[in-house]
């Protein structure tokens, strides 16, 4: 048994002598040929966007405007003094709005009689009374009333809203008086206390309108994973909800929604459950999101890159010369190795070191410090030592050009028609890239891996 492994060895250094002495060069690959460094884990960004959300006011104040009677009567009847019946028609509530606040305009008409009864005893008068009426079996005398409403929103997501009267302005009024008594005044001072009540039946109504029905698809709907194709899937982990200012314009009421997240793109779709809804908190303006991506090349496609340039080139030094017939790139630790294939004066293989290096003007991935490993070095001094000339060791440099502008582009199509499509719970994106900049690269076992740090603006609009 010990006879034939010695044997074996002998013809197989025998073999590798007479393969270099014949002008082949085989030298053993690198020591760290397929080893990888560990991934650096992809940071999360913590980004802030906004996200502006309209809701129209009108449901909810018809809501008010329905529960309050359209007509309403009363009277008061004194045994001396004004004695009156009065009825009241109102039309249905206008509404418009600015910045915080809802102006409400409400056209009334009224009507009333009765008599006056100088003096009074043991509930008859001493003397005939006298009796006045206006707007009654007549049309109706008209006035116009205005309130005004407050609006904020609770960190429960419940809208808030302070109404009151304002003024209360008669177009034709009615110009009775006795006993230095302006009545028009008296059956007017009876509204107030109704139009107090319709500002409460506003603020009641306001109160049980939710706005959790218009915030809560948005939340809902960037928790899902978003398709990106090529690069993998979009997350962006909402964490926090706040609101922005609010502003009225008519009946449309219009606010941002400012949403902290940590987006990540992962290779793998998450499914994870969407988080509860949490409350708001205090507002914070957004500018956009930031998040990073890895980008894969492979490394068989990327040596068909560089020998697709190369595959026709001859290396020289005076007589001798080679041509590359093949090229395999391949993790080394912490560089790349390229395993080259070449034929001429001599023939076989060698093996080069580089670090792999970024350039964002030109969009190239450049292999760097190229230098033969020293396996390759031992051999070539005894076989080929032309070979380690720097002309060739420079040319096989800059050679080691990889065009990924490819790659970038359709990146970032890819991530921007990620940002406009329509999602489930009626949620539309609407956004774009405004950079995408390499800032890594990482090695592993098929593949070297390119980290770019993209940054977006997205709008999110939310079909009520």
């Amino acid at each position: 048994m010990k006879f034939w492994f010695v044997r074996f060895t002998m013809l197989s250094i025998l073999g590798s002598l007479l393969f270099q002495s014949c002008g082949g060069i085989k030298p053993a690959a690198p020591t760290t040929a397929n080893q990888t460094i560990e991934k650096k884990a992809l940071p999360a960004i913590t980004s802030t966007i906004n996200i502006p959300i309209k809701v129209e006011m009108k449901p909810f104040l018809k809501m008010a405007d329905d529960a309050f009677d359209k007509e309403f009567t009363g009277s008061d009847k004194p045994c001396s003094g004004l004695r009156y019946d009065y009825k009241v028609q109102r039309q249905p509530l206008k509404v418009t709005g600015k910045g915080k606040t809802l102006f409400l305009d409400l056209n009334m008409a009224y009507g009333f009689r009765g008599e006056y009864c100088a003096g009074c005893i043991m509930e008859t008068c001493i003397n005939p009374p006298i009796p006045f009426s206006c707007g009654w079996n007549e049309s109706l005398r008209r006035v116009n009333v205005k309130l005004s409403s407050d609006i904020e929103i609770l960190n429960n997501y419940r809208i808030k809203s302070t109404s009151k009267f304002q003024e209360l302005n008669t177009i034709d009024p009615c110009a009775i008086t006795f006993a230095n008594i302006n009545i028009n005044n008296v059956l007017l001072s009876q509204l107030k206390p109704q139009l107090g009540n319709f500002a409460k039946m506003i603020d009641q109504e306001v109160a049980k309108q939710d706005l959790k029905p218009y915030i809560l698809p948005v939340w809902k709907a960037l928790q899902e994973d978003i398709k990106i194709d090529q690069v993998g899937y979009l997350r962006f982990q909402p964490q926090q909800l706040s609101l922005g200012e609010l502003s009225m314009n008519g009946t449309l009421l219009s606010f941002s929604v400012s949403l902290k997240a940590a987006p990540i793109i992962s290779h793998e779709s998450q499914h994870k459950q969407p988080s509860v809804l949490p409350n708001l908190t205090t507002y914070q303006k957004g500018s956009g999101f930031e998040v990073y991506t890895d980008l894969a090349m492979n490394y068989d496609s990327l040596s068909a890159m560089v020998y697709g340039t190369i595959k026709n080139e001859s290396f020289a030094l005076g007589k001798e010369k080679i041509q590359v017939t093949y090229m395999k790139l391949f993790p080394a630790n912490e560089k790349l190795g390229v395993e080259v294939g070449f034929t001429g004066t001599k023939k076989g293989v060698f093996y080069l070191l580089g670090n792999p290096e970024f350039d964002s003007k030109t969009g190239h991935l450049k292999l760097k410090n190229v230098e033969y490993d020293i396996a390759t070095k031992n051999v070539l001094i005894k076989s080929a030592k032309w070979l380690l000339d720097e002309t060739i060791r420079k040319k096989l440099e800059e050679q080691m050009d990889f065009d990924m502008s490819d790659l970038l582009n359709s990146t970032k199509k890819s991530i921007h028609e990620s940002l406009n499509q329509k999602m489930d719970y009626g949620v539309q994106l609407k956004g774009g890239l405004t950079a995408l900049d390499i800032v890594g690269w990482d090695i592993n076992s098929k593949n070297l891996v390119v980290r770019a740090k993209t940054k977006g603006d997205l709008q999110v609009i939310v079909n009520q």
